[in-house]
């Protein structure tokens, strides 16, 4: 019986675990509701079966324990077997040792952690090329920082989640640099903070985020994270590395409103 219940267990998992654990629980429960209606005599009854029944788990007998013809100074050594509960339990290891070693090595029914964390990479890898297709390829060459709100408050999340025990809930800086002043380490502007996101700073405990999100995601936050600037959250950091100049817009001429068009 021991065997069939581990091979169960071993085949379904959880669902097995919660049957069995409800019909223990149902089984108790009907005890009790028994216990509570039957006469006095027969609650007796049960009282004593359930007593011999305790006695023999613990002790293997129902009877007296037996004493050894001898003591010391008083002390008297009784003849206890061990607890057929603990042969029991001590027995259903070794079963399920057996079960588990036929399972996963002998017949590989069931996969070894590595071969689980493999296909779960595997999985997210695939998850990962899905969603870098449906958003199409990012030219970091051209970036510009995003202005839409939505699309802010979505990157405000993402950087309450993942960014605030370096930097701070408001960007002020914690372990890593304030985010809210015009001073960059790595670079200010749009692409220089896209590629610090991206990249990292591993020599400074920052991982790099490009297995975690993708370019879209990286422009959003980085995005969220120049929109912060003037902000001047309370006990900021000081401000770090070199004060960042943006360059001049040459995309378009400067036009004197003195002077009409030609």
């Amino acid at each position: 019986m021991t065997l069939t219940v581990l091979l169960l267990l071993s085949a379904t998992g959880t669902d097995t675990a919660l049957l069995l654990t409800g019909m223990i629980t149902a089984l108790a429960v009907l005890i009790v509701l028994l216990s509570l209606i039957l006469p006095e005599e027969d609650r007796a009854i049960l009282g004593a079966a359930y007593a011999r029944m305790r006695q023999y788990l613990l002790t293997g007998t129902t009877g007296e324990v037996e004493e050894f013809d001898h003591q010391f100074d008083g002390i008297r050594e009784l003849d206890n077997r061990i607890p057929p509960w603990f042969t029991t339990l001590f027995l259903a290891t070794i079963v399920f040792a057996v079960v588990y070693l036929l399972d996963y090595h002998v017949f590989s029914s069931s996969p070894l952690m590595v071969a689980e964390y493999n296909a779960e990479v595997a999985a997210a890898d695939v998850q990962r090329r899905i969603v870098l297709a449906s958003e199409g390829t990012i030219d970091e060459n051209a970036l510009a920082p995003i202005k839409d709100p939505e699309v802010l408050t979505r990157a405000a999340g993402e950087f309450q989640k993942y960014c605030v025990s370096c930097h701070g809930p408001t960007g002020g800086g914690i372990v890593g640099p304030n985010l809210t002043d015009q001073y960059w380490i790595h670079g200010g502007g749009i692409k220089n903070v896209y590629a610090t996101i991206k990249m990292g700073v591993p020599a400074k405990g920052m991982i790099s985020w490009q297995l975690v999100f993708t370019p879209k995601q990286i422009q959003e936050i980085a995005s969220y994270v120049l929109s912060l600037e003037g902000t001047n959250p309370a006990n900021a950091k000081k401000p770090e590395g070199t004060l960042y100049v943006p360059p001049a817009d040459t995309t378009t001429a400067a036009v004197d409103p003195t002077k009409s068009p030609v």
